[in-house]
């Protein structure tokens, strides 16, 4: 049986969103070079009378998406249910607010998503996520942009992402409800942590 290393995976995945970052930096300055700065063919399009622009600007103000509020991690890490607004609640379908609590590993924020039970903490020691991983099943998922260390052991799904630090990781905990199947407690994990992974400044 291959030795599993929770550091090469969580250190593979720091590595994997570095060359993705400058793969992505080095196309947007490679298209911006090419561009030659003059305007592209107009389309058809009728131009706003000065009546008509007042009112096209208001709605458009209006229809605008708020702006996603982004946290440094320290603030996050201590109070964990920021890391979720209201979007997010509507979006992965909780209702109510989070509930914070103190545990071992410090401060965590609990929800309840389609049936499971998701913990989030923004600030676990590498020692925690081996204890977690030790004998469940491991895999490498992809978690918004990132790579993630997700493991399974009883129906309880554990999943560790690496943001800067391969020693300061964020990870979510999903238990399901008695009842409940299995196969959607790691995506409901998931899916907390990729939205709170948004709000880190």
């Amino acid at each position: 049986m291959l030795r599993f290393d929770l550091d090469r995976w969580l250190r593979s995945g720091l590595t994997h969103r570095k060359t993705r970052l400058v793969l992505v930096l080095a196309g947007a300055l490679l298209s911006a070079g090419c561009s030659s700065g003059q305007a592209g063919p107009r389309g058809p399009f009728p131009h706003p009378t000065p009546s008509s622009a007042p009112a096209s600007a208001s709605s458009a103000s209006a229809s605008a998406p708020a702006q996603l509020r982004k946290y440094p991690r320290e603030q996050l890490a201590s109070k964990p249910c920021l890391a979720l607004d209201e979007r997010d609640l509507a979006a992965l379908g909780i209702s109510g607010r989070g509930k914070q609590e103190s545990r071992k590993h410090g401060v965590s924020c609990t929800w309840k998503l389609a049936g499971q039970t998701v913990s989030l903490a923004l600030d676990l020691p590498l020692s925690y996520a081996k204890t977690m991983t030790k004998n469940g099943r491991v895999s490498q998922v992809p978690v918004g942009q990132h790579q993630a260390v997700q493991a399974e052991f009883q129906r309880i799904c554990f999943i560790f992402v690496a943001v800067d630090d391969v020693d300061q990781l964020i990870g979510t905990t999903t238990i399901p409800d008695r009842g409940v199947p299995q196969d959607g407690t790691c995506p409901a994990g998931a899916s907390v942590a990729a939205a709170a992974l948004t709000h880190i400044r």
